[in-house]
């Protein structure tokens, strides 16, 4: 089912082989001389040949420099290029081949994964595969054949798929990036194998990259301070709650990430004896957690902190009823200040006042309250937006990576006056639900429970014996709590380095291996989800189709995914029209020999100049159109038989600059392009017709 259980076996092998070949496919863009210099594709290919050679010795690698590497890429001026995710499918492909090819090293007894862990990763990776099929299939609808589809996909990943301004197809890029994740954890689980020490190399590795990252973030800080007039209240202003992030641009993000690797450090610290340089890490780690300021991360290091505590004196002294006590007050720990905020938000500010606080501290106390209840209220509508927005399609989800694009549709109007451009959802988990449905959802929960369940076995065994097992578990533990308020799963810096943290914290709980009860039904039950999602892909392209449709309507709530809002009449013409996205795409009948195409721009003439939209028919480019002002314009285009008998012209248009009425003040909060009327079009005339 998963490749590590596969692996050795000639069907495991070319299984690895096509994930070898894909990850490669995918790199090769990195080899592009017209975006980035000689040194990135000749660093790439070094890593991808330490990995081949010495795959434990390349996944640390990856390990140690994937926090680095957008801090990297501007220093260098490749702030285009995803060099984490470059990074990723070098170490990948290098392990991958050698798997193909054979360790040359004897495998021990046992299974190869966990219980549990192949079917739900093979099932997680089916969705977010046939999410990613789903929007090819949509970005090449209407090109006049399969052959010149082909050749554009193959030329738009080899020359541009790693930079972010060249998407090959909306949601690819996400849902590559949690492949690879899934797909990382698999090869350090089957390298392990091989490799015993390598859960501890990658854990040096990771708390490397850790301290590296915190030196960035710490210099960052030292050099703002002494610049500053009065340095020692800006470092006081740092110290006391100031919010610094250097190496990547999210700050709750950021807050996750050294949370967890604090956590392993401390773990790893502890096992080897108090050693210096893991404790100096670890220092500078949890120094730059602090500093990142994330009230989410800092409330769930309290709870680990407290969990911690209670476990190893409840493990010294077992007592149902202390424990109970104990559990009780954590959870009141985590419910009462939520409680407040949400039963007497205004009577703490009033509480506050009579204190009779000097102006300083009430206007320190009043920040610190503002920005609390604001987070609450953002995270409540956020949950509101994720819920509407999979209530549209509950079972496979609006398609990976779709979710700030369509976020505007579903939002409270409060929170729409905030993010009028789109915005993630500020909870990883919903959506994931949101973007690949509850197939999606069920199986990424599959997989973190498996992990998780074999984890706490492992933990309970073994008390504090193992303390690099406790610290990455509790570690790993906090970065999904984390997730629950934030999204460090869709931050590659911090997505990759929690999916090396899961793979060799399942290395270090496996011990004796257990009885692998139901473990044909697990596989048998993943296996015929496979199937299901698989064979759905070409309904759900052909549902999808069917909305790009020019005359169709688009769905109940939201834009379609052909980029085209719901009809609507001019009050003063009566003339029909439908707004565009800032990209859109559709499809008209086969029979057309010409279309006429009647375009407004509304913001044309008020403050934006000149408005542009590009034209392209099959993919090809064919003409730009300038539109000076709010009059309606015809264009006229000529259209080509189709390459088959039943296909459709696909059309598609590109407005530059796109604009949001909201900046009218007229309470649309979307994010526009420009209208679109009822177009008309002369049919191809057969031989013999006048």
């Amino acid at each position: 089912m998963a490749i590590a259980q596969a692996a050795p076996g000639a069907v495991g092998r070319l299984g690895i082989a096509v994930i070898a070949a894909v990850a490669i496919f995918f790199l090769t863009s990195a080899a592009n001389l017209d975006r980035i210099p000689a040194f990135v594709p000749l660093g790439l290919a070094g890593l991808l040949t330490l990995s081949t050679v010495r795959p434990d010795a390349g996944l640390a690698a990856a390990a140690a420099l994937i926090p680095l590497s957008q801090w990297i890429a501007q220093a260098a001026d490749l702030e285009a290029l995803r060099l984490a995710e470059a990074l990723v499918l070098a170490s990948l492909a290098g392990a991958s081949i050698r798997l193909a090819c054979g360790s040359g090293s004897r495998l021990p007894a046992g299974p190869a994964l966990p219980a549990g862990i192949g079917p739900a990763a093979a099932v997680l990776v089916a969705v977010a595969a046939a999410s990613a099929a789903v929007e090819l299939g949509l970005r090449y609808v209407g090109y006049s054949s399969i052959r010149s589809s082909v050749a554009d996909f193959a030329t738009r990943v080899a020359t541009g798929y790693l930079y972010d301004d060249q998407i090959v197809a909306p949601g690819l890029v996400d849902a590559a990036r949690l492949m690879e994740g899934v797909t990382l954890v698999l090869i350090i689980l089957a390298w392990g194998r091989r490799v015993p020490p390598l859960p501890r190399r990658l854990a040096i590795a990771t708390l490397a990259g850790a301290a590296a990252a915190a030196a960035v973030n710490l210099s960052a800080m030292a050099m703002e301070v002494l610049a500053a007039d009065r340095t020692a209240a800006a470092l006081l202003g740092y110290l006391g709650g100031g919010r610094l992030v250097a190496h990547i641009g999210d700050v709750n993000a950021t807050g996750s990430y050294f949370l967890m690797t604090t956590l392993v450090g401390i773990g790893l610290t502890f096992a080897r004896r108090g050693a210096r340089l893991p404790a100096a890490a670890t220092l500078a780690a949890g120094s730059a957690f602090w500093l990142a300021g994330s009230r989410t991360a800092l409330f769930i290091a309290a709870c680990a902190g407290y969990v911690a505590a209670a476990s190893w004196f409840f493990a010294r002294r077992p007592d149902r009823r202390r424990l109970a006590a104990a559990g009780f007050v954590l959870a009141a720990f985590i419910t009462v200040p939520f409680a407040i905020f949400a039963a007497y938000p205004g009577r703490i500010v009033e509480t506050i006042e009579k204190l009779d606080m000097d102006v300083a501290r009430l206007g320190a106390a009043r920040a610190v309250y503002d920005a609390g209840a604001w987070a609450v209220v953002n995270r409540a509508d956020f949950a509101v937006t994720s819920l509407r927005m999979w209530a549209t399609e509950p079972v496979f989800g609006v398609g990976a990576g779709r979710y700030p694009a369509l976020s505007t549709q579903f939002m409270p109007p409060v929170l729409l006056a905030r993010y009028s451009g789109g915005e993630n959802a500020h909870n990883n988990f919903l959506q994931f639900a949101a973007e690949l449905g509850a197939i999606g959802a069920a199986a990424l929960l599959w997989l973190l429970g498996a992990a998780g369940l074999h984890v706490w076995r492992a933990v309970r065994t073994r008390r504090f014996g193992d303390p690099l097992l406790v610290g990455a578990s509790y570690g790993a533990a906090a970065f999904l709590a984390t997730c629950l308020t934030g999204h460090p799963l869709l931050v590659p810096e911090t997505a990759y380095p929690f999916w090396t943290v899961l793979g060799f914290l399942l290395l270090l709980a496996r011990g004796r291996p257990p009885v692998a009860a139901g473990h044909r039904s697990r596989q048998a039950v993943a296996a015929a989800v496979v199937l299901a999602v698989a064979a759905s892909s070409p309904f759900r392209v052909a549902a999808a189709r069917r909305g790009m449709e020019f005359d169709a309507e688009p769905p109940a709530r939201g834009v379609a995914r052909s980029g085209l809002f719901d009809w609507e009449t001019d009050r003063k013409s009566g003339r029909r029209f439908r707004w565009t996205d800032r990209c859109s795409a559709f499809l008209i009948p086969a029979g057309a020999r010409s279309v006429n195409i009647p375009l407004r721009a509304l913001h044309a003439g008020l403050g934006e100049g000149v408005v542009t939209v590009d034209v392209a028919i099959g993919g090809q480019h064919v003409r730009r159109v300038p539109l000076l002002d709010r009059r309606w314009v015809e264009v006229p285009l000529g259209l080509a038989a189709p390459g088959h008998p039943r296909g459709q012209h696909r059309i598609e248009l590109r407005v530059t600059p796109p604009w949001s009425p909201r900046a009218r003040r007229n309470g649309d909060g979307r994010t526009l392009g420009v209208q679109i009327g009822e177009f008309s079009f002369e049919p191809i005339r057969e031989e013999g017709e006048r």
